[in-house]
């Protein structure tokens, strides 16, 4: 995972999840804007679609606002929750009581470059963006986590219920807007927070879009193009095929522990048939194994991904198992 500063960007790649803090302030959507326009510019979007994607962005980050307000009005908010050590060892909690959060961590998560977080604070809003998928069927993934959701307490935010319902408040209207130009590829999800360390539990509302970033390669006498895949898509590739199982098991394994997993995970490698297995919780198992990750929940329910997809293999995982927990504590609440 890249964790940077608004300065100093770097350009979205395979492989990475890059993320950034936002302002919990008014300046949150036009900081998103700036960044979204930057870290892309080398993925190789049309014009236009960049444009839809730059809204759609600035769209999210706003939605953080309104669930703050929300929040602060006592209309159904959640506090935030921290499940990682907040640098002095004690959970991270805004005012008020909290549902009992898994148990954390003995040591902080190491950050790989901590510099840019300065004047990050716990909770503050977070915009992720990474690449998933391969060759046409690439996508770039834009998810911005706030950490007032609202579903602890089992009531969805009105992001959560468009469009089966006319929401008019303006989280409504800027989701129906990214509904519109994402056409359809949008969507929440119960997640952490993935900056400073501090593990923090909430939302994540995401839009994908394609992102082939193929390249002419010649032109018939009809006049359309072949296409061939980019030289980062390749190169991925390539490099996947050469993981063993027991590396891509590590290499998930990290990322897991960045998201406070660390210490909670336990793994097991068979080189001799080139499988390892990571259990994430009862029920829940990551399993690789030429070249596949598959993930199993309790209810045996799979999914499969590439080792070229391990960023999205790690952040399904952490859906997975926020949901699982949130079952937990909606069944606790309601006994």
């Amino acid at each position: 995972m890249r964790q940077q500063g608004i300065s100093g960007l770097r350009s979205v790649h395979a492989g990475s999840c890059h993320a950034w803090p936002l302002p919990a302030d008014a300046t949150c959507a036009r900081v998103a804007r700036q960044v979204f326009r930057e870290a892309v510019s080398e993925v190789g979007l049309e014009p236009d679609l960049l444009d839809d994607c730059i809204l759609m962005a600035s769209e999210l980050a706003a939605n953080t606002l309104h669930a703050r307000a929300v929040a602060g009005t006592g209309g159904g908010g959640d506090r935030f929750v921290s499940v990682a050590p907040d640098m002095g060892g004690e959970p991270v909690s805004s005012a008020g009581p909290a549902p009992q959060a898994p148990q954390a961590p003995q040591t902080p998560l190491i950050l790989r470059d901590p510099a840019p977080f300065a004047g990050a604070q716990p909770g503050c809003p977070e915009l992720w963006l990474y690449l998933r998928g391969m060759g046409s069927r690439r996508e770039l993934v834009c998810k911005v986590f706030d950490c007032y959701c609202g579903w602890r307490h089992g009531q969805a935010p009105p992001a959560a219920r468009f469009p089966a319902q006319a929401v008019q408040a303006v989280t409504g209207r800027g989701l129906q807007i990214v509904h519109e130009l994402s056409c359809g590829r949008w969507g929440h999800h119960p997640t952490r927070a993935r900056l400073g360390g501090w593990g923090v539990r909430g939302k994540a509302v995401w839009f994908a879009v394609p992102a082939p970033l193929a390249h002419a390669r010649l032109v018939d006498v009809t006049g359309l193009h072949a296409y061939t895949l980019s030289a980062d898509v390749s190169a991925t590739s390539r490099a996947s095929e050469r993981l063993s199982a027991r590396q891509a098991a590590a290499e998930l394994e990290a990322m897991l522990d960045e998201r406070g997993f660390g210490g909670r995970l336990v793994r097991a490698d068979q080189p001799a048939s080139d499988m390892s297995v990571l259990s994430v919780c009862r029920g829940l198992t990551v399993w690789c194994r030429s070249g596949v990750v598959s993930m199993t929940s309790p209810e045996g329910d799979r999914e499969r991904w590439s080792y070229a997809d391990l960023v999205e293999a790690a952040e399904q995982t952490v859906r997975r198992y926020e949901e699982l927990e949130l079952g937990l504590d909606l069944a606790a609440a309601g006994a």
